[in-house]
């Protein structure tokens, strides 16, 4: 019986978040507005496109990458990432520079991700190479969650921390849907001549 109720309060919440009306604290909002669009493509920057989604299927479809070797370059990004997060953290907290370092990390994560696509040998020949290329990588995009997270909690102050995170969180989901879509539309469109 609430169920209704409860779904369509869910959805006016949802895009009076996304098209609030004016009031006292505009600036305030545009930042929260702003921090909302850039985590719909921050998520995908960080683990998507960097290993989850695109380019393990991208060097074992294209570059002929065996499971395994896929899966060793998978672990290691995901070992480098876990090792340097913490002092990611610890340098977003006593810094004054927190968006140029998530700037900084944002480009040179993409930077590595086309260097992977573009030096990644057929079969894995060069395979250290993209060892090291990974292990930066992982180290690079460490500083996304950290950085994102106390950009957030400058804008919106702790008692707005829990709702704002989970508003950035669903814009990750959401971009990282729409590349999939996008890309998967692609593949389509240009089949046979990827």
């Amino acid at each position: 019986k609430n169920k209704p109720k409860f779904f369509i309060t869910f959805v006016m919440g949802f895009l009076g978040n996304l098209f609030p009306s004016d009031g006292p604290d505009v600036p305030k909002r545009e930042a929260r507005q702003t921090l909302r669009w850039s985590s719909l493509f921050l998520g995908e920057l960080r683990d998507g496109l960097t290993m989850i989604n695109m380019q393990s299927a991208f060097l074992i479809v294209s570059k002929n990458y065996t499971e395994k070797q896929a899966g060793i370059l998978f672990f290691v990004f995901g070992m480098s990432q876990f090792l340097f997060q913490t002092p990611a953290g610890y340098l977003y907290d006593y810094s004054d520079s927190k968006l140029q370092w998530l700037s900084m990390a944002a480009i040179g994560t993409t930077l590595l991700t086309v260097f992977t696509a573009t030096f990644a040998l057929p079969y894995g020949d060069n395979l250290n190479l993209m060892i090291l290329v990974k292990f930066l990588q992982g180290a690079i995009t460490s500083f996304i969650p950290p950085g994102l997270n106390s950009i957030t909690q400058g804008i919106v102050g702790a008692k707005g921390m829990t709702t704002q995170v989970a508003v950035n969180e669903m814009m990750n989901h959401l971009g990282t849907a729409i590349i999939v879509l996008v890309g998967s539309l692609l593949g389509v469109w240009l089949y046979p001549n990827l």
